[in-house]
């Protein structure tokens, strides 16, 4: 398993546990891969027992960095801010034994209840269409595969894990969405909007889809999120 991280002091520890309880006694390995945090990752990392890279900052350019670093035949990518199900680790070994690979989950957003739109959103992630597909979802990839494509772009700021898994349907032919789903973190939502949040989302990925360069992409998300 392999997770980016900067500056995620205030909820990794809580994550980690989470994941841990849920882990068998061997066989996968918690790969945390820094940025170059400046708060207290680092030091809570290393007292959870967790495997810990440091690495030149870009989601892209840790994931791979994680990747290189892995032991395992399989790479299982997946943001801190997201959950996977509670049996995520008897799919993942079920799609390795049925090679039903490279595969992500359906999304579900914390605190969907409330919100008419984040369901819809969430209820959309089902379908095996390629404007559906996001790195908040993870992925489970064969490290054979993933290198045959490249890895993810490291010219990529946004959009790469919509990009890996397009090169990788390429490839294998296929892309399992599993029917359970991911937990990810609706707080962008609740702080800038739904709508207006996935209205900038949608904006970008067809943006992107056209052609247009990174930079004008992460300028319009800096801009709409105030980063």
């Amino acid at each position: 398993m392999i997770i980016p991280v900067l500056n995620e002091a205030s909820i990794l520890k809580q994550q980690i546990r989470t994941l841990s309880d849920t882990l068998p006694a061997t066989g996968i390995e918690i790969i945390l891969v820094d940025g170059g945090s400046d708060d207290d990752t680092f030091r809570i990392a290393g007292a959870l027992g967790c495997r810990i890279i440091a690495s030149a900052r870009g989601r892209a350019r840790q994931m791979n960095t994680g990747a290189a670093h892995a032991r395992g035949s399989y790479l299982y990518f997946l943001h801190l801010d997201t959950s996977p199900p509670s049996d995520w680790v008897k799919i993942l070994f079920s799609a390795i034994q049925e090679e039903t690979h490279p595969l992500t989950f359906r999304l579900r957003f914390s605190g969907q209840e409330d919100s008419p739109l984040l369901r819809f959103y969430s209820w959309c992630s089902q379908f095996d269409v390629d404007a559906f597909r996001y790195g908040d979802q993870s992925l489970l990839v064969r490290r054979e595969d993933f290198l045959a494509v490249g890895g993810f772009r490291e010219d990529h700021r946004l959009m790469e894990g919509h990009d890996l898994i397009r090169r990788l349907r390429r490839r294998t032919g296929r892309l399992t969405v599993h029917p359970a789903a991911v937990t990810t973190s609706s707080r962008r939502y609740v702080e800038y909007g739904v709508v207006f949040t996935q209205a900038i989302f949608t904006l970008i990925y067809l943006l992107y889809r056209v052609g247009v360069p990174q930079r004008q992409l992460a300028a319009i998300h800096n801009w709409a999120f105030r980063r």
